[in-house]
């Protein structure tokens, strides 16, 4: 019977009615499960609730029997609820490493890349190391599949094909309490990685979307094409759909697609889905928001030809805007930013996060500028003025006006560190912004909003209970927490984890919430009674954590090839933008010069290869980076890291030879190739031929190479034990600036960039984004104590929150055990929390030289008196005047 019921469920065209009609729904649902966990015996490495010791137990006792390096397990992280803990073993030793939730169901290993379901970042790592002592072995501790919420592809249930054909009355059977022992978790996800909720909304059926979002639905989960379930109602020409994600689930219609940077409304202009166009922009969604290739809604709908959706974006004119320029415009001149920090901090009644005021940009007087104050810090951010009817920062919309930009950033951060709560204007007065930040405190009916609007009505008693539940959950609509695993269906029921349990939670509260009230039939009394429950058990969920502020703010997926193809739109890139982006100090290399020979291992763009590059009659041994993803953004990166390399020639530097950039969009760089590998790998292995004597030269190269930087105005943003490369053990030289940035001023604010090495990062770069020399200066003390510690790992287990936290507290790493004092005390000054007290390269480099000398030559100093001496010396001097200063050793 069991194999009859799997042959007619994987029958697609088979209507999910008669199947009921044939087999009882009880059946259909312990099939799934019965599949489910014959699907998911492969990845049957989590072990819920055990700690190190435990783990460090059961890999040893395996390990005994088949000394097998790599081996491992996954567990549940003992200090935060939403990681986990890989633990593995080789050479008969233990490691442990956090697997950081980052968003949804992206994960990363510290700086490791960002990837889309937990089976998948497992398979990363079996594949190649990228920062793990090992590869993972194909071999395990057999435990149980990791939760279902957290998986990128799962198997398409009964619970999908009726989301996707619309059957109401199956899908709040499934929901019922009457099906609870195998009811499939309501966040999983079917074969070609989309949610229950992702189909219902495509295909528009607005009664399922409303009882999976009762359900506990994660409304800005994506499928495997980075789409939330609005993406897929807009892309789907569903603006019921898209009214009821927006008002009863309070999804953000300007939530970004993570592969593409597609808004909702680019999918409408895409699809032709002129309602949704109009439902989006009456929302208030901005008119011009741009793709990662830089175009807007119209110029997708004309690359579309999609006529109804371009006659309504010509013909949109935007509300006019509420902000007012005396309010919060400062264009006197020398207004600069120094002038608005002083403006600022002279307010009678002080400042308060959010406060701001726009000025002339000092860079360019044709733009103007956003100093923003929030949590101790001023911010300041370059409006750009295209033209009279274009402003915009960053890569954010364009607007018509600067109002309207103003307009735009007091309702939702986007990108910035706070929304924008009230403006200074000359008089010194504070005013009050004109637009409230967007929160779901709303108090409109939901049922009036949609009375023109839904095509599917449920009764009036269901809508009543869905507005209730929908005002009593009070969350900040621009941070939307779900529960992360309230409705995890244990595939081990004996046991459950403390993620799992927020499913016997939701489970419980879908039981006797409003929902299960209306499937049931209970009178208008019981109704009331069950709403009550559910926003009682709604706080003992454990809510979803949005870590996306530790990663720049955004998420750039790292897509593994195993994973099922991702289908989204590529357009052509243009030639103008392409050949803007080459410098002219690139030198261009004919692929005919380049042999490949050995992989070496994988980079942030690609694969990187050993070869040989032919130059007139000479053959020179090269390391060769190949780019993979081929896209405009991926391109664009790519060559602004070739770029930054042609600018630098020191002999602590890798050096550039030149680009590959042929017509069938092979693009590679040719790299200087130091065998010795990096100093990391180099540290593991030979730990016990290395001294201090050898420590210390290296240090003092790391620090006359970013001392050259420094000077050149190029910040490297991953300064890491990592990405130093050695030529031979008496020369290091810096290498991998796929993250590095050029900058004219003193201040870099990233709001885009993926690879995010949060335990290198200074306390600036962490919470705000912000880089500048001396936040390279914090990743050189880590870089030291990688190299004093041998290799060692950073802030053990802890994720990127716990490490701010940490640091916030006044605490630091601990002076490894054979780290001389003076040079953890120089650590320490690397890592002062004001980045104005912490030295710069050209003062690290006279001190570590000095160091290196002195122990060359066996003098005996002080070091204490030193550093003390020194760090006071060059306080009490012109920091930027390197020749003017005077050394006391």
């Amino acid at each position: 019977m069991n194999s009859l019921i799997f042959d007619s469920i994987c029958n697609q065209e088979q209507s999910i009615t008669n199947l009921v009609k044939i087999h009882p729904l009880t059946q259909l649902l312990q099939q799934d499960y019965e599949q489910l966990l014959k699907q998911s015996y492969s990845i049957s490495y989590y072990h819920q609730n055990i700690d190190r010791d435990k783990a460090e137990q059961l890999l040893k006792i395996k390990y005994i029997n088949s000394t097998c390096d790599g081996l491992f397990l996954l567990r549940d992280c003992s200090t935060s609820t939403y990681d986990f803990s890989l633990s593995i073993i080789h050479n008969n030793k233990f490691y442990h490493y956090k697997v950081q939730l980052i968003y949804d169901i992206y994960f990363s290993i510290d700086s490791g890349p960002q990837i889309a379901g937990i089976e998948n970042l497992i398979r990363y790592y079996q594949k190649c190391a990228d920062g793990l002592i090992c590869c993972l072995s194909n071999e395990f501790i057999q435990g149980q599949p990791p939760p279902l919420t957290l998986r990128s592809i799962g198997l398409t249930n009964t619970l999908h094909r009726a989301c996707q054909q619309g059957n109401y009355n199956i899908v709040k059977k499934i929901l019922s309490t009457e099906y609870s022992i195998h009811r499939p978790d309501v966040n999983g996800k079917d074969s070609q990685g989309s949610t229950a909720l992702h189909q219902a909304s495509y295909f528009g059926h607005d009664d399922i979307v409303r009882l999976l979002i009762i359900a506990g639905c994660h409304i800005l989960a994506r499928d495997i094409n980075g789409a939330t379930a609005l993406h897929r109602a807009a892309a789907g020409n569903r603006p019921s759909t898209l009214l009821i994600l927006i008002h009863e689930g309070l999804a953000d219609y300007e939530e970004r697609n993570y592969i593409n940077d597609w808004v909702p409304l680019h999918e409408a202009a895409f699809y032709n889905s002129a309602a949704c166009i109009q439902i989006l922009l009456d929302c208030g969604a901005p008119l011009r928001p741009r793709t990662d290739h830089g175009k807007t809604p119209l110029e997708i709908a004309e690359d579309a030809k999609s006529d109804e959706s371009i006659i309504i974006l010509r013909q949109y004119k935007t509300p006019p805007a509420k902000s007012c320029r005396i309010d919060w415009l400062h264009d006197q001149l020398n207004f600069d930013r120094i002038v608005a920090k002083q403006f600022l901090e002279s307010i009678p009644n002080g400042f308060t996060n959010g406060m701001f005021l726009v000025r002339r940009s000092s860079t360019n007087l044709n733009n103007y500028a956003l100093t923003l104050y929030y949590d101790n810090e001023f911010f300041n951010f370059e409006i750009i003025y295209l033209n009279e009817t274009t402003f915009y920062i960053d890569d954010g919309p364009f607007f018509d006006s600067l109002e309207h930009l103003i307009d735009h950033y007091c309702r939702i951060p986007d990108g910035l560190p706070t929304t924008l709560t009230c403006s200074v204007n000359r008089l010194k007065e504070i005013i009050p912004s004109r637009i409230q930040p967007c929160t779901n405190n709303q108090t409109k009916d939901i049922s009036i909003v949609l009375k023109n609007n839904l095509i599917h009505q449920t009764s009036v008693d269901e809508t009543k209970i869905l507005t209730n539940t929908q005002l009593s959950s009070s969350i900040h609509r621009s941070k939307i927490f779900s529960s992360l695993n309230s409705s995890i269906t244990s595939l081990n029921s004996s046991s459950l984890s403390s993620r799992s349990r927020a499913s016997s939670i939701q489970d419980n509260s879908l039981s006797n919430s409003s929902s299960s009230a209306s499937l049931s039939g209970h009178s208008p009394s019981k109704q009331i009674i069950s709403i009550i429950q559910h926003e009682n058990s709604l706080k003992n969920v454990n809510l979803f954590v949005d870590r996306r502020n530790i990663v720049g703010g955004k998420i750039k997926p790292y897509i593994p090839e195993y994973q099922t193809e991702i289908t989204h739109y590529q357009f052509t890139i243009p030639i103008k933008a392409t050949e803007k982006s080459k410098s002219l100090k690139l030198n261009l290399i004919s692929p005919d010069q380049i042999q490949q020979t050995a992989k070496l291992g994988e980079g942030e763009f690609g694969e990187v290869y050993e070869g040989f590059y032919r130059e007139n009659s000479t053959t020179i041994p090269v390391a060769i980076k190949v780019l993979k993803d081929y896209s405009y953004t991926a391109k664009k990166d790519f060559l602004r890291e070739a770029e930054h390399m042609s600018k630098l020639n020191h002999h602590c530097i890798c050096k550039l030879y030149g680009i590959v950039d042929s017509n069938n969009n092979d693009m590679m760089m040719i790299i200087e190739l130091l065998l010795f590998g990096s100093m990391l790998d180099y540290l593991w292995k030979y730990r016990s031929s290395i001294n201090e004597y050898r420590l210390k030269l290296w240090a003092s190269q790391i620090a006359d190479g970013m001392k050259y930087m420094e000077y050149k105005g190029i910040i490297h943003r991953d300064l890491a034990a990592r990405n130093i490369l050695l030529q031979s053990t008496d020369q290091v030289k810096i290498s991998d600036f796929g993250l590095s940035r050029c900058i004219d001023t003193d201040v870099y604010v990233q709001k885009s960039d993926s690879k995010i090495p949060v335990k290198w990062y200074s306390p600036e770069a962490i919470s705000f984004g912000k880089f500048t020399s001396k936040s390279d200066v914090w990743s050189f003390g880590i870089t030291l104590w990688e190299m004093f510690s041998y290799g060692g790992t950073p802030y053990g287990d802890m994720n990127g929150s716990d490490v701010y936290y940490f640091l916030k507290h006044g605490k630091r790493l601990e002076k490894p055990s054979s780290c001389p004092s003076h040079i953890y005390q120089i650590m320490l000054k690397c890592w002062e929390w004001d980045e104005k007290q912490r030295p710069t390269f050209y003062q690290l480099f006279q001190l570590l030289k000095n160091d290196y000398n002195n122990h060359q030559s066996n003098t005996i100093i002080k070091q204490s008196m030193l550093i003390n001496d020194f760090m006071n010396e060059q306080y009490g001097t012109d920091q930027n005047n390197h020749e003017s200063t005077t050394l006391k050793f």
